[in-house]
């Protein structure tokens, strides 16, 4: 995802990919990078998680994704590999299709995110973000553009660079609510397990 991360971001599966697509878009997000080391377990098992997503605070996150279908098979390795990342002040979890598939929201991302090499006239995206400013528990999509004179590809592309924030659902009607990147009142859903609405394992 040029301009997004420092580096590219790699996927094995259509599931991983789908997974990034929708992270990305959650501002408290920083960089998110595949297969970043190799754990060792007991007994002389090894694990190699599939993402680390380091987020605005500096704060590690482990993210296994999995199929519903084999998280039981793989549970005692989960375990250890949470205790594991606990000794290093690393929370774990464990997202599946069943989350990142969520009400087919992968693909309004992918849909957002196809904007992100767009420009934007910065006068045009200082009027989104001001008046954005002025509505921090969010201002409709269809609202903001009347109000600022301004195309819905407009907001997307500010949206698929992160300069204004959709809702986890990635709700693209005329009536859902857009937000500054950060904002009061809201700020348990921009965190990953409320974004992906899965506990910390």
């Amino acid at each position: 995802m040029p301009g997004l991360f420092g580096a590219a971001v790699e996927c094995e599966s259509s599931l991983e990919r789908d997974f990034v697509l929708r992270a990305a878009l959650c501002p408290s997000v920083r960089t998110i990078r595949h297969q970043p080391f190799r754990l060792q377990l007991a007994p002389k098992r090894t694990y190699v998680p599939d993402f680390l997503v380091v987020t605005g605070s500096g704060r590690g996150v482990v993210v296994e994704v999995k199929l519903s279908t084999h998280v039981e098979k793989f549970r005692e390795r989960f375990d250890q590999a949470r205790e594991e990342l606990a000794q290093r002040d690393v929370d774990f979890m464990v997202v599946t299709e069943l989350s990142i598939h969520a009400g087919r929201g992968h693909e309004r991302a992918a849909r957002v995110l196809r904007y992100r090499k767009a420009g934007i006239d910065e006068a045009v995206a200082g009027r989104i973000t001001a008046v954005l400013e002025q509505h921090p528990a969010g201002f409709s999509l269809a609202a903001l553009c009347a109000s600022c004179h301004v195309q819905v590809t407009d907001v997307l592309t500010l949206a698929a660079a992160r300069r204004v924030r959709l809702s986890r659902s990635i709700d693209l009607d005329p009536s859902a609510l857009v937000y500054p990147i950060f904002s009061s009142g809201v700020d348990d859903e921009i965190r990953l397990t409320s974004w992906f609405d899965v506990p910390l394992w």
